[in-house]
């Protein structure tokens, strides 16, 4: 048991010099400016928009296919939804993009699209449409 109280004392000790050196020295030294955070979900509505933008007839299916495969990690067979994969997948190799980010981002926007889906008939493009009245709004 002696040792054991030694121990403590002599860790306790360490963790209060260890304390007072880092706030000596925090003051002395700037920290460095943060980087300004990178929101993957923006980057990927962005490359939907774009997608809108440049097709002619823009689809929720494709869209939601697109999606779909980046979450699963695969590569579209169909031309379009392969197009739109690849410029959705660029998203992950983005400076200040983490793979965990990119899949939370993935999953955000399969739910709403999944939200969205059931309107299809009535409204078909309801799930782009959304996410361009979104963009336009920020």
């Amino acid at each position: 048991m002696a040792k054991r109280n030694d121990l403590k004392k002599r860790l306790k000790a360490a963790d209060r010099r260890r304390s007072r050196r880092q706030a000596a020295q925090g003051s002395a030294i700037k920290a460095a400016p943060r980087q300004p955070s990178v929101s993957p979900s923006d980057m990927m509505v962005e490359r939907l928009m774009s997608y809108v933008s440049e097709d002619k007839s823009p689809s929720d299916v494709v869209a939601m296919a697109a999606l779909k495969a980046c979450a699963r990690g695969v590569l579209p067979t169909k031309d379009p939804t392969r197009a739109l994969a690849m410029k959705i997948e660029e998203v992950a190799s983005q400076p200040g993009v983490t793979a965990r980010a990119y899949r939370g981002a993935l999953k955000e926007l399969i739910e709403a699209a999944t939200l969205h889906e059931g309107s299809q008939k009535e409204t078909p493009g309801a799930f782009l449409a959304y996410l361009s009245i979104l963009a336009e709004s920020v």
